[in-house]
């Protein structure tokens, strides 16, 4: 029924059956579906009732253990790794060694920044599954091969063996960059780039006047801001921006402050437009969604997403979201939240269209980054956009950019902190002290400190990149 709902674009109805059907397991104790009630939870950024109800039932139940691999996922989804890692351990002592089980430990470990450990799980899931795609995508991203190029040979193994143009070979062909890459190869790198970035254009259309059309609308959409916010109250700081630009980066330098509290990269804020506009919300430019914004409450949705933030950080006022799909919430951000601050990650736009080029995400995510052209359009109206929201509302909004944080990150972190009106603190900027678990795309590259070594990167495929270029006209 709640998916039914979902078909219908019934938001409220649709959690109402998620509610209810996690209800019926707790209460009947009966788990032959729990891996689908904790998906639909997750649908609605419900991951703390995911957690508990995957921690009330015995764990040594035929249907749990026979939906483990898909229950520990939804545990790191959730982020709980601490008992996504415990869940493994009581699945070790009643299942066979699985490569899924593996993989999700290594993922889990990965973001924890037990480096090592991630290595040898996604070995040993590679051991039992020499195809499986994931994992050696995961491997190549994650670490540097000893000596190089020393994946190559079981990767091109694999490559023979999977079903042409699917999922599984793209990221095969972005594991096989990476590894060349590394090795400076760069005519092989790129051969398997091109490869793998035309596999996911084929599968992700993007129209990229489709998207102009829509901020252009955005745009044009009238915005009454709040005059003020109410003293004391909770302070939402959103970090956005295209990603690879320095998101994850400025989070761990504020996630360091004493007074803030990073929630990482959550869904709340669509939820809470959602809940309050009964429709199913994720981005304005989705469908179409910019229709509901007419007549949205813009209040309840700042009231519903301030309970959530409330819930997942009790004690904290400063509060950081650092999903980048709110990009494109900025208007209703403004609107819903009087005391938000958003900081807008901006990065030398070459060298944040190859990082985005040379990067597979997850799912359906930034369908744009597959294609030169897409990357310079998204590119230069992004540039555009944050520029008329920081125009716009210069006390909620200001850009950052990720070579100043990384070239003067004392100067430019003191800069943030005056900003969002917070106290000056030492040391901020040394991220590796900052051990709490990342889930992103840079959840390995912010294990080290702050370097420079992504300015100019771009240059070493100067040649392939001219058509992106030439569309950016630098």
């Amino acid at each position: 029924m709640s998916r039914f709902e979902q078909i219908a674009d019934r938001y409220l109805t649709a959690k109402e059956h998620a509610w209810r059907a996690a209800e019926s397991v707790r209460e009947s104790s009966s788990t032959r579906l729990i891996g689908y009630v904790t998906a639909r939870l997750l649908e609605f950024a419900e991951e703390p009732a995911a957690v508990s109800l995957i921690e009330s039932v015995d764990w040594s139940e035929p249907n749990v253990i026979s939906q483990s691999a898909v229950l520990a996922q939804h545990l790191w989804l959730a982020g709980d790794y601490q008992g996504a890692l415990k869940f493994l351990d009581a699945m070790a002592r009643h299942v066979p060694a699985h490569p899924l089980l593996a993989f999700t430990r290594g993922n889990v470990l990965r973001y924890l920044g037990d480096l090592e450990a991630a290595n040898t799980e996604y070995e040993r899931c590679l051991a039992m599954s020499p195809d499986f795609a994931d994992a050696h995508w995961a491997l190549a991203t994650h670490s540097r091969a000893q000596p190089p190029l020393a994946r190559v040979q079981r990767i091109q193994g694999a490559l023979s063996r999977v079903q042409p143009n699917s999922i599984e070979q793209a990221h095969l062909c972005y594991a096989l960059f990476r590894e060349y890459d590394a090795a400076d190869l760069r005519q092989e790198a790129w051969a398997a780039l091109s490869n793998g970035a035309e596999i996911m254009s084929r599968r992700l259309a993007f129209d990229s006047q489709l998207e102009a059309s829509r901020l252009d609308a955005l745009i044009q959409m009238p915005v009454s801001l709040p005059t003020r916010a109410t003293p004391g109250e909770i302070v939402p700081i959103f970090i956005v921006g295209m990603p690879r630009t320095g998101t994850t980066l400025l989070d761990r330098i504020l996630g360091n402050h004493s007074s803030v509290q990073s929630l990482g990269e959550r869904n709340d804020f669509a939820a809470a437009v959602s809940e309050a506009s009964g429709r199913f919300f994720t981005s304005p430019l989705h469908g179409d969604r910019g229709s509901l914004l007419p007549d949205l409450d813009f209040k309840k949705v700042g009231h519903l997403y301030e309970q959530r933030l409330r819930r997942l950080a009790p004690a904290s006022r400063f509060v950081i979201d650092k999903n980048p799909q709110n990009l494109f919430n900025l208007p209703l951000i403004l609107q819903a939240l009087p005391a938000a601050r958003v900081l807008c990650l901006q990065r030398d736009p070459l060298d944040a269209c190859f990082s985005n080029l040379k990067e597979l995400f997850q799912a359906d995510s930034y369908p744009y980054s597959y294609s030169l052209h897409g990357l310079a359009d998204h590119c230069l109206r992004v540039r555009s956009w944050i520029g008329h929201w920081q125009k716009t509302a210069p006390q909620a909004v200001r850009i950052v950019t990720y070579e100043d944080l990384v070239r003067a990150p004392e100067r430019s972190t003191a800069q943030v902190l005056d900003f969002l009106g917070l106290d000056r603190q030492e040391a901020l900027h040394v991220i590796t002290r900052n051990r709490t678990p990342v889930s992103t795309a840079s959840s390995s590259q912010v294990r080290e400190g702050i370097h420079e070594r992504g300015i100019g990167a771009w240059r070493r495929y100067q040649r392939e990149l001219q058509p992106l270029i030439e569309r950016l006209q630098l």
